[in-house]
């Protein structure tokens, strides 16, 4: 296919910021490792671009194309435009948008990881990753979370976006409430909870995860059933780190909720 013009890789440009996403309702998918896995998804691309200099441009080019998607050879100034990274792979998909409203995307969900206000992209992409490993239907994420279409949070997810239903709330206690109202149970990490071997956890529910610095807001708070903790081995007194890192604490809770018939 002839290059893309000016003013569309200007358009695609724009996908950088979330603006820019919520108007053309389409994201950026970077890497040959993550569009493989969008293609193989089935995953609605509207193109993919490659870098012309890229060492096996034909083969790459031919093995993408039985997907049916536009492909477009493009000069490496021109993709250096549209990478998220400084030493990109060569290879941009644009992607329809995957995210929800949390109205549209939350009546069949059996197991939710809900996140309040997880601000940096690479948590947030981890967090989706785990979420699909451990077969979560829904990442519904609130405000303050990182945009789940962000280029960061797609490449650290490493293809999970494509496993789970993501949502977006605008108001994450009501879409609990939502939640709580059929029947799912909504269950916070927080240290002052239960603590985790404890936690007896039923197959479907809901599972909050907080800000990495503040923890669940006063609003969600107020939703929980159930509250639950991962407790240090050693005391305060004789230790140097304060915390987990929520992507660690997440894991570590949906492997106690989800993880024991693996």
């Amino acid at each position: 296919m002839p290059e893309p013009s000016r003013n569309h890789l200007k358009n695609l440009a724009s996908l950088h910021r979330r603006k820019g996403r919520r108007e053309h309702g389409l994201f950026l998918v970077e890497g040959i490792r993550l569009v493989r896995a969008a293609v193989e998804a089935g995953a609605q691309l509207t193109e993919i671009l490659i870098e012309h200099e890229l060492s096996g441009e034909a083969q790459l080019r031919a093995s993408f194309e039985a997907a049916g998607v536009p492909i477009h050879v493009v000069a490496r100034k021109e993709l250096a435009h549209l990478s998220n990274v400084q030493h990109g792979q060569g290879v941009i998909a644009v992607a329809q948008s995957v995210v929800a409203e949390a109205t549209d995307g939350l009546e069949r969900a059996r197991t939710v990881l809900a996140l309040d206000g997880v601000q940096d992209p690479g948590n947030v992409g981890a967090l989706v990753r785990t979420a699909a490993w451990f077969g979560v239907d829904v990442v519904l994420a609130g405000p303050g979370t990182a945009d789940l279409e962000n280029p960061k949070v797609v490449r650290g997810s490493m293809g999970g976006l494509w496993d789970v239903r993501l949502v977006r709330a605008d108001d994450l206690g009501a879409a609990l409430e939502i939640l709580s109202q059929n029947g799912m149970t909504i269950t916070g990490a927080d240290l002052g909870g239960q603590r985790a071997r404890e936690w007896k956890a039923g197959r479907e529910g809901v599972l909050v995860l907080g800000n990495e610095a503040h923890g669940i807001s006063d609003g969600v708070r107020a939703r929980l059933d159930h509250r639950v903790s991962l407790l240090p081995k050693r005391p305060a007194e004789g230790r140097g780190v304060e915390s987990l890192n929520v992507v660690v604490a997440g894991g570590i809770l949906m492997e106690r909720w989800l993880g024991r018939s693996a």
